[in-house]
């Protein structure tokens, strides 16, 4: 039975954005996103010294959430959740804001606690990245959440009520700091994240979310020119965050407003938030800081379209879901590509006994994914097919795996040729050894060979055995039927293995006995 595609929608009311996102919810764990809509708002800047959001703040929320709610409904999609954090969480006259929005927009908002915020982060961030033990953290305009997971389940968590936008206003007088400014801000952010017992010298990961986390990452990718343009899984380490801050610091506002990876609407606050997380990376010790795209509204979502997610989000890994999202996205024959990986098994296997090339459990893996996506490009042009599968795999966000990874797979899934692989992998020519990009070439040329061995659907492949002569290889098909196409098909397409082997290949079709 085809699942039944539904738009579910959540309004996100940030300290400083509010910000409205769409998605198609296409089975049970497999959501694209469709409409991302932001307000830079800055309500925490409308909550007066009484903590009041003041009328004008309050007109600033209503009227944007009437305009989203328009946009849902243009959409015929389902607002599954309104929900309000620090902002609005440390407004006394929450309750009243709470009635007027229901009364004159009719939309019930839910104010999240610093620990129910700090928990839908995680749950975001552990069903979209491959980290089994680390720190989250989420630094917004008027609070910082941070949690701690072992075996992908949270042992621990925490709300600041502090953020980027509060830290400026009360540490920095003007738009840029001056040297004192940073050096009181960064011992106030020390003495905070020192009262939290499990942080100090753990030694683990820390993933980031929010605006804050992403434009420190596209800054530090924009410096570098890095040549993947996703901020998903990038990792960055203590001395290219310490890059960062010593090139925003030494600008001007208006050259820090023109900064490549920065948005204009965070340059005043992003010095702020770049130092909390250089603090809390020195604190924990960490190895590396990761970035995640996926933070409170997926866990949100994760939990309101999964009953039993709190218990069993960590059994399905994240590149599964994705790989699976992919399929069905691109309308993937799926029956092929079972088909696709069971040869490609049966040669790895083969390889294996004779020794003639090194297999490891990390190249079966990577194939096993390639071979689930193997020429997807397909879906938009058939004879562009390779093209099209590496652009796609390599620009856009693939749960689960590295950006080194990543491009690995997309290597793999799009091989076509000795000269298109050469083109795909310039841009990356540094991430590789030699040894590496030779082993991608023979396996690339592998995917591609067991893919025409199936063209036809019929699985007539059973066994698959090498062996090796003098001056060639022995390559034997066993089949269960007649082969005259596969063959035909096989033989055209044999030249590209022996070029990446090095060696040619004695092809020979045989009946399974």
């Amino acid at each position: 039975m085809k699942n039944v595609e539904k738009k579910l929608a959540i309004i996100d009311i940030g300290s400083n954005t509010i910000r409205l996102v769409i998605y198609l919810h296409i089975e049970e764990y497999v959501l694209k996103e469709i409409e991302n809509i932001k307000v830079s708002a800055r309500l925490q800047n409308y909550l007066n010294n009484e903590h009041i959001l003041t009328s004008e703040g309050q007109g600033i929320l209503k009227n944007t959430l009437k305009s989203f709610k328009e946009i849902v409904s243009l959409h015929k999609g389902t607002l599954i959740k309104v929900v309000a954090t620090a902002a609005i969480r440390q407004a006394k006259n929450r309750e009243e804001i709470k009635k007027s929005t229901r009364d004159e927009i009719g939309l019930s908002v839910d104010i999240l606690s610093g620990e129910k915020e700090a928990f839908y982060g995680f749950l975001g961030i552990i069903n979209s990245t491959w980290i089994q033990d680390g720190i989250t953290i989420d630094i917004g305009g008027g609070s910082t959440e941070i949690t701690k997971f072992l075996n992908r389940k949270m042992v621990h968590s925490h709300s600041f009520p502090f953020g980027a936008l509060t830290l400026k206003k009360q540490f920095i007088k003007d738009k840029v700091p001056t040297s004192d400014e940073m050096n009181n801000l960064a011992a106030f952010l020390r003495s905070k994240f020192l009262e939290i017992d499990w942080l100090e010298n753990c030694r683990l990961p820390i993933v980031g979310i929010g605006g804050s986390a992403r434009n420190l990452g596209k800054i530090d990718q924009a410096m570098k020119s890095y040549p993947i343009d996703s901020i998903h899984q990038y990792e960055m380490n203590l001395k290219d965050i310490l890059n960062v801050k010593e090139k925003l610091t030494s600008l001007s506002f208006s050259e820090l407003q023109n900064v490549e990876g920065l948005s204009k609407e965070r340059a005043d606050i992003i010095i702020p938030a770049i130092e909390v997380f250089l603090t809390i990376y020195q604190i924990v010790n960490a190895p590396f800081f990761q970035f995640s795209q996926k933070g409170i509204r997926e866990g949100i979502l994760f939990n309101e379209i999964r009953d039993d997610i709190i218990n069993e989000y960590n059994n399905q890994h994240p590149l599964e879901k994705s790989l699976r999202q992919l399929a069905i996205e691109f309308e993937i024959d799926m029956e092929k590509r079972s088909a696709v990986t069971k040869t490609v098994m049966m040669f790895l296997d083969s390889i294996r006994k004779t020794g003639i090339f090194e297999v490891n459990e990390n190249d079966i893996h990577d194939l096993r994914c390639a071979s689930y996506i193997y020429n997807l490009g397909e879906f938009i042009e058939r004879d562009s097919a390779s093209q099209h599968t590496f652009y796609i795999l390599s620009n856009r966000n693939i749960d689960g795996v590295s950006h080194r990874d990543r491009i690995k797979i997309a290597l793999l899934a799009s091989y076509h040729s000795k000269t298109s692989f050469k083109q795909y992998v310039q841009p990356f020519k540094e991430w590789f050894t030699k040894q590496e990009k030779h082993k991608l070439r023979v396996f690339g040329a592998l995917l591609k060979f067991s893919f025409i061995l199936n063209s036809t659907k019929r699985e007539i492949v059973q066994d698959i055995r090498f062996s090796e002569g003098k001056d060639n290889l022995h390559l034997e098909l066993y089949c269960n039927k007649s082969w005259k196409v596969e063959q035909q098909e096989a033989e055209k397409q044999i030249k590209h293995l022996e070029n990446a082997l090095g060696k040619s290949i004695i092809l020979d079709f045989k009946w399974l006995s």
